[in-house]
C-alpha cells in the first residue's frame, strides 16, 4: 500500500476557526500610551448591554461546506433535531466552545483534529441508502486524512484499485471517478445501488491512501454459513476474535442480527451470522492498524453498527492497540414525533453511550424492508 501524500499542517483548513469578535473601540498599544487618564474625571464605566447586564461572550467561525450543509438541513428538514450535532457524553463539549452558538460542532471539530494529529482513527458512520450521509462526509476535508478505509471497497477489489491509483497518482481529477469505478468493477460490487459518488470522488481527489474495509462477499457468506472455524486459529488470535465479547454483548449482537432480518431467520443461524459480523469489525480494525502504521492516522467510512464503541470496530482496536485515539461519529436519521436527542443515542447493555457524537440527518425515503423479506 502506498502513501499518496498529505500535509498534516493543513489540518486547520478543514474546520471552522474560532475567532474572538473584534472590539471596534479597541486601541493599539501606541494609542493607549498617548491617552493618559485624567485623575479629575471618574473612572470609565464598563461597556455592557442597555439593561446594565454584562455583554455575553460571542465568537465567529468559518462556515465551511460541512457546516453549511448542516445549516441547510436545519432550515429545510422540518424536524427539530435535523442538522444538530450532539455529544453522547456532555463532558466532551469543550469549555472554551460553550460561549459559542455551535459549541458541540466546534468540540467535534477539535476532537477530529486531535485524533488525526495524535495518530488515531476517526470513524464516520452512515445508513447505506441515505444519500445525505455520503454528501455530508464528502465535505469533511479528505486531504486532511492520510488514509481512508472504506467498507464499500473489498479485499478482492484492492489489487485493481491499487493499480489504478498508482498509475494515476499525479493526474487524478473530476473525471477520475468513472475510471476508478470501472477499474474496480463497481457496478457489480453490490454498492452501486446507493449514491456513493460524492464520497468516492472526495476520497480520490483528497489523495488519501485507500484500504479495503470489507473482506469480500464470498468470505463473509462462508463464515455466516459454516462458522468461526472458517477463519484459521492463528488469524482469529491475531484479530482478537478468540476473545469473547461477553454474555451481554453477545446477546445484544444476536438481537441486532435477528432484528435486521425482521425476525425471519432461524435462531440456529444467528451465532454464525453474529461471528461473521464480528469478523467484519475485526477486519476493519486490522485495516486501520495497517493504515496507521504507514500513514499515521486514518478515517473509516462504514455503517453505524460497525462504529459501536462497545462491540464494534473500536472494541478490536482497544484489544490490539490500547490507548489509541478513537472517535466514533454516527449519522442518525430523524424520526417523526421523536425529538429528544437522548432517545437516539446508541447504548451498551449497561445504558452507557456506544458512540461519541451523533449527527442528525434527514431521513431517506424507503420501502419497508421487512415486506420485501416476507415475499422471499
Amino acid at each position: 500500500m502506498r502513501f499518496v501524500g498529505v500535509v498534516l499542517a493543513g489540518l486547520i483548513l478543514m474546520w471552522p476557526v474560532v475567532q474572538a469578535v473584534a472590539d471596534p473601540q479597541a486601541q493599539s498599544p501606541a494609542q493607549a500610551q498617548k491617552q493618559t487618564p485624567d485623575p479629575t474625571q471618574p473612572p470609565p464605566q464598563s461597556q455592557g448591554k442597555p439593561d446594565g447586564k454584562p455583554e455575553s461572550k460571542t465568537c465567529d467561525y468559518v462556515h465551511g461546506p460541512f457546516l453549511r450543509l448542516l445549516e441547510d438541513w436545519r432550515k429545510t428538514c422540518g424536524h427539530a433535531l435535523c442538522g444538530q450535532v450532539v455529544a453522547a457524553d456532555a463532558a466532551r463539549v469543550k469549555k472554551s466552545a460553550k460561549p459559542c452558538d455551535a459549541e458541540t460542532w466546534l468540540s467535534l471539530k477539535d476532537d477530529m483534529r486531535a485524533t488525526i494529529v495524535g495518530g488515531g482513527a476517526v470513524l464516520f458512520g452512515e445508513v447505506h441508502d441515505n444519500p445525505s450521509h455520503h454528501d455530508l462526509r464528502s465535505r469533511a476535508g479528505m486531504s486532511n486524512f492520510p488514509a481512508a478505509i472504506m467498507e464499500q471497497i473489498s479485499a478482492e477489489q484492492m489489487p485493481a484499485a491499487d493499480a489504478y491509483l498508482t498509475a494515476n497518482a499525479t493526474k487524478l481529477n473530476d473525471k477520475s471517478l468513472d475510471e476508478f469505478k470501472s477499474a474496480v468493477n463497481w457496478e457489480k460490487s453490490g454498492w452501486q445501488q446507493y449514491k456513493y459518488d460524492p464520497l468516492l470522488r472526495a476520497v480520490l481527489l483528497g489523495r488519501s491512501a485507500l484500504y479495503a474495509g470489507d473482506p469480500g462477499r464470498d468470505t463473509i457468506k462462508k463464515i455466516a454459513k459454516e462458522g468461526a472455524d472458517v477463519v484459521p486459529l492463528d488469524e482469529r488470535q491475531r484479530l482478537k476474535l478468540d476473545v469473547a465479547l461477553g454474555e451481554k454483548l453477545d446477546a445484544d449482537s444476536a438481537k441486532d442480527i435477528e432484528d435486521s432480518h425482521c425476525g425471519m431467520i432461524p435462531k440456529t443461524a444467528v451465532p454464525n451470522m453474529a461471528f461473521a459480523q464480528r469478523y467484519r469489525d475485526a477486519f476493519m480494525a486490522d485495516a486501520i492498524i495497517k493504515a496507521e502504521d504507514k500513514q499515521h492516522a486514518a478515517v473509516l467510512f462504514a455503517g453505524n453498527g460497525h462504529l459501536r464503541t462497545d462491540r464494534g470496530v473500536p472494541w478490536y482496536l482497544r484489544q490490539r492497540a490500547p490507548g489509541k485515539l478513537i472517535l466514533s461519529i454516527v449519522l442518525v436519521e430523524v424520526e417523526d414525533g421523536k425529538t429528544d436527542a437522548a432517545d437516539y443515542v446508541p447504548k451498551d447493555p449497561d445504558g452507557k453511550p456506544a458512540a461519541d457524537y451523533i449527527i442528525f440527518t434527514p431521513r431517506a425515503s424507503r420501502d419497508d424492508p421487512c415486506k420485501g423479506m416476507e415475499k422471499k
